[in-house]
Formats: C-alpha cells, structure tokens, sequence
C-alpha cells in the first residue's frame, strides 16, 4: 500500500553505509533475501533502491503488479508502470516475484459487471480471468520473474473457508471454489519454469486458517495442481506469535512437499489497534532487534530442512512502511531493518551476527 509516498522522501539525507556487510552475503547459504519497492522508489535514485542493490537479491512491487494498475478493460492492459519495476530488477540482475494475479482486493470493479452494471456469467469472468492471467505471464516472459503469487489472501479470516462476497471477494460466488485450480493451471501453461505461490497472512498466527491453508494446498496436490509454494506473509508484531508457534507452521507446509516463503515480513512495535503511539527508546529498539535475530534463526533452521527457500521483507525503510497508516491512520511504526536516511537499525546489526 502507497501513501503520498513521495513525501516521505522529500529532503531525505543518505546514511548509508556503504561498508557495511550485505544481507544477502549474510544468507546466501539459506535462502534469497528480498525487499519490496513502491513506485517512487522504483523510478528515482532514492535510499530504498540503494538499499535494495546492496542488501537484497530479490525484489518485489509493492503495488504496481497488482490488478487494478493493470487490466483497465477487456481490451487494454496497462503495464507502463510494472514494466519500471521489471525493467528495474533486470538491468540490476534481482530475482522478481510477481505480486499478484488473483485477489480480493485492488482487484477493478468492472470485472464483475456486464456494461448495464449486472452480474457478469461464470463463463466471461472465467475468460477475463484466464486472459490475464495468460497476459501477465508472457509479458514477464524475457524478464527475470521467477515466482508469481497466483492467488492471494483466499481464506477468510472469519469463516475459515474461501472467501465469498460477505468477506468482499465475487471470485468463488461467480465462478465457484474451482477457479483456484484453474488460475494455477492456466499460469502454468503460460509458464512452466515459474514458481507458482498461494500467499496469505495470518497463517503463522490463527490456527484454523493454518488448517484451512493445509487441508487447501493439500487437496490442490492430489489433484495435481501445480502449485508448488505456500507465501506467509508475517505481518506480525514485536510480542507475537511465538517463533516456535512460526516454525510450526513453516514445518507444516515443508511436509506437504512444497517450499515455504515469507513473502511480506514486518515487525511491528504494536500488539494492537488500541495501542497509542510509542516512544521508540533504545529498549525498544533492542527488544525488536532481539526479535528479529530469534525469527532469523528459526529461518535458517528451516532452510537447512530444504523447507524454507526465501524471505522478504515488505519494504526497506521505516519511513514508507504501509503500518505507518494501517491500521491506524498517521500512527507511525518502525517494522523494518533501517532508518529513514538509510542508517542501520539495531535489528539490521543484530542478524548480520
């Protein structure tokens, strides 16, 4: 998510230090460490793709894959902004996820509607599904996009079942549970080599949806589906869950015989929505940095296991960091490894040792 993201790059000083060790020296013998950029960042010599080439292998966008900056009718795709962010990754030699084809949301209104505003048919949503679906991955084609989240955020979090319109998504009302299957089916025929992702949050934290997430992927398997990676996004804060109840779950998606990713890390310095704006003390700071260095281990563990195969952060500095607005307006946060100017955070020095 974007918020006047240009402001927070106004009259920025750079920090950084450029002798510093990279992550991705730090971690290569585990998994690829990435980042995600937002548009301003992408298109401007701004700290956060400074960062990105020194620290992170691999990136992802923030927004501009997503639906809606894209598929603008039945007959127009617009890609001049993804296209920064592909053409970004590939002349600075990153690996690239593609984030993502099919969500509830950021997903265009129209989609859903004939042109007199009724409810489409199953047959045309399928058409206009599977005609982006097959757009996007040969667009990508020529690219370095190695893994797509397929589907995104498809549990909801308050039935433990697919989402339907009472949780803001017409894809399972209009085209029934099927068109999971079928969006995987037909990214692979675009594309045999890529890494194919079913992505959500929560997963690592709510028990029933873990199971849900399980009992989904595992049926997609026996159906042989190609789907070969379930994304954890870890949204998740500086208190909870714990790293045992984290690697859990990691263990149980490896069992499956699917990798595991952490797609969209942040910690953040609140448990709640009810807690009022922190003091960032020099405690606070170290308890974050302890945080970090315990979920750091736990995913190396994994990784040895053959489980884990990447680790992504959702964004680079504190300062554009989507939890400065969600999901309290304006509350700000520090979920991320470095300062605004790009200066290391005590989180930052403590996993590198």
């Amino acid at each position: 998510m974007e918020k006047k993201v240009s402001d927070f790059h106004k009259d920025q000083k750079s920090n950084i230090d450029q002798n510093a060790v990279s992550l991705k020296d730090v971690f290569k013998d585990y998994f690829s460490i990435g980042t995600a950029l937002n548009h301003y960042s992408l298109t401007h010599d701004s700290i956060e793709t400074k960062l990105a080439k020194k620290h992170f292998n691999l990136i992802v966008a923030e927004n501009c894959t997503k639906m809606d900056s894209i598929y603008k009718s039945e007959t127009e795709l617009d890609f001049s902004k993804a296209n920064d962010f592909l053409t970004f990754g590939k002349c600075n030699n990153f690996q690239m996820r593609w984030h993502t084809l099919v969500c509830h949301s950021q997903t265009p209104d129209w989609l859903f509607k004939n042109n007199d505003g009724t409810a489409v048919s199953k047959e045309i949503l399928e058409d206009r599904l599977k005609h982006y679906i097959r757009s996007v991955m040969n667009y990508c084609k020529g690219f370095q996009v190695s893994s797509f989240d397929v589907v995104n955020e498809v549990i909801s979090d308050k039935t433990f079942v697919l989402r339907t319109k009472d949780d803001h998504s017409l894809w399972y009302d209009i085209l029934g549970p099927d068109y999971i299957d079928k969006a995987f089916l037909w990214a692979h025929e675009a594309d045999s080599k890529a890494e194919l992702v079913i992505n959500d949050y929560n997963l690592e934290i709510i028990p029933q949806k873990r199971q849900a997430m399980y009992e989904l992927v595992k049926g997609m398997l026996e159906r042989e589906i190609p789907v070969h990676a379930v994304g954890l996004q870890m949204h998740i804060s500086i208190k909870n869950p714990p790293v045992e109840q984290i690697e859990e779950t990691i263990n149980l998606f490896g069992s499956l015989g699917v990798k595991v990713l952490v797609t969209e890390m942040d910690v953040s310095a609140y448990e709640s929505e009810k807690e009022a704006r922190k003091e960032y003390t020099a405690e606070l700071l170290e308890e974050q940095a302890q945080r970090y260095s315990e979920l750091f281990e736990c995913f190396k563990r994994c990784a040895k296991k053959g489980y884990l195969e990447k680790v992504i952060l959702w964004g680079v500095t504190d300062s554009t960091s989507w939890k400065n607005f969600f999901p309290v307006p304006d509350r700000t946060d520090i979920p991320l490894l470095f300062n605004a100017d790009g200066s290391a955070k005590p989180a930052f020095t403590r996993i590198i040792k």
